[in-house]
């Protein structure tokens, strides 16, 4: 076989090699572009359980379930407010940068988010939690000092994630933003349990403005 006969061949193995090469590159970019996805919903949930929100939890968590303000520690209503803005503005990232997961899979085409599935998951049970305990902080506050909390664009980002867990059937649609069954009820109490779930017509919400 002479120079000639080899020419032809050479040109399909060049081909060949370097749609491999593609192959191998878009392969690796996939895997690197979903590892940096799941790292992304790690560390909003991450935001949300350390640090500065952790300690904001603690405070809006003794507000809900009692304990905030007792005789041996005396309510320090402008922390307890701080607390609460620091969490509402934690959830409000959380939802931007779900939303930017959403917006943000390689092939539209796909259905599957698998990220997203993964930070739903994580925060399903903190959305379901805040959902009452948010409207229990805020009736304090309104009865500690007889004045409005303006909230109204810090709890929108909050109510949005509200809706898409619920959408994706992760937390029950009981569950409304600023709502809670009944002053002080613990979320868990109104938490879904089955088919025959109900709540309490009693309610406190953000929306008794």
């Amino acid at each position: 076989m002479g120079a000639d006969d080899w020419s032809p061949l050479a040109g399909v193995s060049s081909t060949v090699l370097a749609l491999a090469a593609v192959v191998v590159a878009l392969v690796a970019f996939r895997s690197e572009h979903q590892r940096a996805r799941f790292e992304g919903a790690r560390a909003l949930h991450h935001d949300l359980t350390t640090g500065e929100v952790a300690a904001a939890r603690k405070v809006i968590g003794s507000l809900h379930y009692g304990g905030f303000g007792s005789a041996s520690a005396p309510v320090d209503w402008s922390e307890a407010l701080t607390s609460y803005f620091t969490l509402l503005w934690c959830f409000e990232r959380i939802e931007a940068g779900r939303t930017a997961l959403v917006r943000g899979v390689v092939r539209s085409s796909d259905p599957r988010n698998e990220a997203v599935d993964y930070l739903d998951a994580l925060v399903a049970w903190d959305v379901a939690e805040y959902a009452c305990g948010f409207a229990v902080a805020r009736r304090r506050f309104v009865e500690s000092s007889a004045q409005e909390v303006s909230d109204g664009d810090s709890t929108s980002g909050f109510s949005r994630l509200l809706l898409a867990l619920q959408e994706r059937g992760l937390v029950d649609h009981a569950y409304r933003a600023g709502i809670c069954a009944g002053p002080g009820v613990p979320a868990h109490v109104i938490r879904n349990s089955g088919p025959g779930f109900a709540t309490s017509q009693s309610s406190v919400a953000w929306a008794e403005r």
